[in-house]
């Protein structure tokens, strides 16, 4: 006579019930769905971008799609983000390389029920609902300022950046020059050195060539640093290197003294804290400030660079690094309207 079943079926129902309360809440909800649009790929900058977007996307259960095209292409991108809007997104969250061509895409995502945000460069002129970045302005008249204290109130300054146009870029130079008022310094440019590496170290060199008595050479754009610090050490320049954004090879370039002083714009808050903000909203029903949502720069000494090298090695040095930020600063609530 066999033994009876019901017994062990009953037991492998029980034990099946809690295995599935055991399972974090979070894993039992459905994701929530976020594209991101940058203006290019391929370059340092997005890449922390996305370190960034992809962190806070395991942290609040996202289904990510990063993209943007190769090359600075304003046509492109507006294509991508185009095709993401198929996709029964939640937000969408983009880098306006050109912010006067993005009334339309913005206008087609709203009216499919989708939350817009911009992050790093924005497109006010559009119906998005919010911007993340930090202060242009005040972090290229920072720029300035140092720049000013090491060169004095005269001499020429040539200035180049890798794309002319984007919102940031200009409030930046705004800012550096605004620095300068009321010295006798003679601006150059800005040139537009491009994003490709290879091409940009080339267009400073002839920046460099047309002007050998500049007292400093100043990029207004990430890719600029390591271009300037390569140019300084190639020509035995005594030049000051100023820029945005070092990076580990800027912050090597830093420590044997070839990058005078940069400031920083934490791209990886670029991508993490509007992911952070559309998931929440989605989830929890909080409200995203609307406008302009502001979070730290950084200013960067050579004597700061060593401590700054694991950090930008990337990887989970880098997320660590933005976890122990974030919670320091109380950037978990950023952008967000939360209740005390």
């Amino acid at each position: 006579m066999s033994k009876p079943r019901k017994p062990i079926r009953l037991f492998i129902l029980i034990a099946l019930v809690a295995g599935l309360l055991a399972v974090p809440a979070q894993a039992q909800e459905e994701p929530v769905r976020i594209g991101y649009v940058v203006h290019v790929t391929g370059i340092e900058f997005t890449a922390i971008v996305e370190e960034g977007a992809r962190a806070a996307a395991e942290d609040y259960n996202v289904d990510l799609v990063f993209t943007g095209p190769p090359a600075v292409d304003h046509a492109a991108q507006i294509a991508e983000f185009d095709a993401l809007l198929e996709t029964d997104l939640d937000g969408i969250v983009f880098i306006a390389g050109d912010p006067s061509v993005w009334e339309e895409p913005v206008r087609r995502a709203i009216e499919r029920g989708i939350i817009v945000l911009t992050a790093d460069a924005d497109a006010p002129n559009t119906d998005r609902l919010a911007f993340f970045g930090v202060d242009a302005y005040g972090l290229g008249q920072m720029l300035g300022e140092q720049v000013r204290a090491l060169i004095g109130d005269s001499g020429k300054i040539v200035l180049g950046e890798c794309v002319i146009g984007p919102e940031p870029h200009v409030l930046r130079e705004e800012g550096f020059r605004a620095a300068f008022e009321g010295t006798d310094v003679e601006f150059v440019g800005p040139y537009e050195t491009v994003c490709d590496a290879t091409q940009n170290f080339n267009n400073w060199q002839s920046a460099y060539t047309a002007n050998q008595d500049a007292a400093a050479l100043v990029g207004l754009t990430a890719v600029e640093t390591a271009s300037l610090g390569r140019l300084k050490q190639d020509v035995g320049g005594d030049f000051v290197v100023a820029s945005f954004d070092p990076g580990a090879e800027g912050l090597r370039q830093m420590m044997d003294g070839y990058v005078d002083v940069t400031v920083g714009q934490n791209p990886y808050l670029a991508g993490y804290l509007p992911v952070q903000a559309i998931a929440r909203a989605v989830r929890e029903g909080l409200a995203i400030n609307p406008g302009v949502n502001l979070y730290p720069g950084e200013l960067i000494l050579p004597q700061d660079a060593e401590a700054l090298i694991e950090r930008e090695s990337g990887g989970q040095a880098r997320v660590a690094w933005y976890d122990a930020f974030i919670e320091e600063n109380g950037l978990q609530d950023f952008g967000l309207v939360v209740e005390d």
